[in-house]
C-alpha cells in the first residue's frame, strides 16, 4: 500500500468548469432567450410609478440579466470582505 499523498490530476480547465458550471449554463440560457425574443418584434411594456416604458423584449431580458449579474457581484464582494474580517 502506498503512503504518498494524493495529487490532483485535473487541469485548470476542468477545475474551472466544476466551479463555474451554473454560471455557464445560465449564460447559455440567457443567450437562447435573447435570440428567441430578438427574432420577433415583441414589445414589453413596463409600468414604473407614473411612467410607462415600452422596449423590445430582448432588451428587457438583457437589462434583467445585467442587473442580476451586478447584484450577484456585489453580494459576492460583500461576502468576501466579511470573511476577510474574521
Amino acid at each position: 500500500m502506498s503512503t504518498e499523498p494524493l495529487t490532483s490530476t485535473e487541469n485548470g480547465f476542468v477545475r474551472f468548469l466544476k466551479r463555474k458550471w451554473l454560471a455557464i449554463v445560465l449564460v447559455i440560457l440567457f443567450v437562447v432567450i435573447a435570440i428567441q425574443n430578438g427574432v420577433g418584434s415583441d414589445k414589453a411594456t413596463i409600468f414604473l410609478l407614473w411612467a410607462t416604458l415600452s422596449m423590445p423584449t430582448w432588451l428587457l431580458v438583457l437589462i434583467v440579466f445585467l442587473v442580476g449579474g451586478i447584484v450577484g457581484w456585489i453580494f459576492a464582494r460583500n461576502r468576501a470582505s466579511r470573511k476577510a474580517r474574521k
